[in-house]
């Protein structure tokens, strides 16, 4: 399988990619061979203070940056695509975003892509628009300036989980699961190409056993059963809809503050096709440290694979 986007390459020696997530700012540093050292809020942590320390203390400057935004801070929206050139697929949709955004469009900077030819059965073409503040994105750039820091991009956790499905480049279709405490996202992915993004409203915490007198009880469980439904129903929207095949398998992404996978096999069970925790440990980790790669280090892994760096 080739998988058709092409990689900026660099002849820089290290990258940085970051991740903003509920307000929380974690990071990687990589090399050509993988990721050398990350940074890890605190559970209560908020605002990026930890981070800039972490860069002073490391005198990490002038690195080639990509920043993933953090999904509360842009909105997306499906759309039929006009019949225009790529670039000129942002002038020509920005009208039509005028009354859908929740803000007024003139304030916000918009970035349209197209779906795959096949999506949605080939019947139109479809695009993605994402949409997010101006002054928060300007408010982006001059930090990376104030931590002498190379911002090369923007970008969001769709595209930035992209590149770490993509260095994998599995045989099937498949669903990335993001578990935050209370909610999930569904991220569909098949032949380099991203299909589909579903909120669920539901998150990790349908996967944490229930304690019941000392014992884990793991039956008549609504929390795990929504879950479960939530996830059949995203399944089926995919095979019926989109028109191109059932998901073949279902990575989990390790969730941040509660890493606690105990349940996936439940789960698997229930939806009837494999389901693994998604992990890089070998093919990309190497820092000291030697803790896993939870959800915000893998899509902050994913932003920095926009470079491709020599040995």
């Amino acid at each position: 399988m080739r998988w058709p986007w092409q990689r900026k390459t660099t002849s820089a020696e290290l990258v940085l990619g970051i991740e903003l997530h509920q307000q929380q700012t974690f990071a990687v540093v990589r090399n050509a061979h993988g990721v050398i050292a990350c940074y890890r809020p605190a559970v209560d942590e908020q605002g990026t203070a930890g981070l800039e320390a972490w860069l002073r203390a490391h005198q990490w400057q002038h690195l080639d940056t990509t920043l993933s935004l953090d999904p509360q801070d842009y909105e997306t929206h499906l759309i039929e695509a006009p019949n225009v050139a790529d670039d000129e697929l942002n002038d020509a949709v920005r009208f039509r975003m005028k009354d859908v955004l929740s803000q007024p469009v003139e304030q916000c900077v918009l970035q349209t892509f197209r779906l795959a030819d096949d999506a949605y059965r080939g019947r139109s073409s479809m695009a993605m628009v994402v949409a997010t503040r101006r002054d928060w994105v300007q408010q982006w750039v001059h930090w990376c300036e104030q931590q002498c820091l190379n911002l090369q991009a923007i970008t969001i956790a769709e595209l930035s989980l992209l590149h770490i499905v993509g260095q994998l480049e599995p045989e099937t279709s498949v669903g990335v699961l993001r578990l935050n405490g209370s909610d999930s996202v569904l991220y569909v992915y098949q032949n380099g190409s991203l299909y589909l993004t579903r909120k669920l409203e539901v998150g990790a915490d349908a996967l944490t056993p229930m304690a019941n007198d000392g014992a884990f009880e793991l039956v008549n469980d609504p929390q795990f059963d929504r879950l479960t439904l939530e996830m059949q129903r995203s399944l089926d929207y995919f095979e019926s809809q989109l028109g191109v095949g059932a998901i073949g398998q279902v990575w989990v992404l390790l969730p941040d503050h509660q890493p606690d996978d105990s349940r996936l096999v439940e789960l698997e069970q229930v939806l009837n096709l494999p389901v693994r925790t998604l992990s890089l440990e070998t093919q990309f980790n190497h820092s000291e440290d030697g803790l896993p790669l939870t959800a915000s280090l893998v899509t902050a892994l994913g932003a920095s694979l926009s470079y491709e760096l020599d040995d």
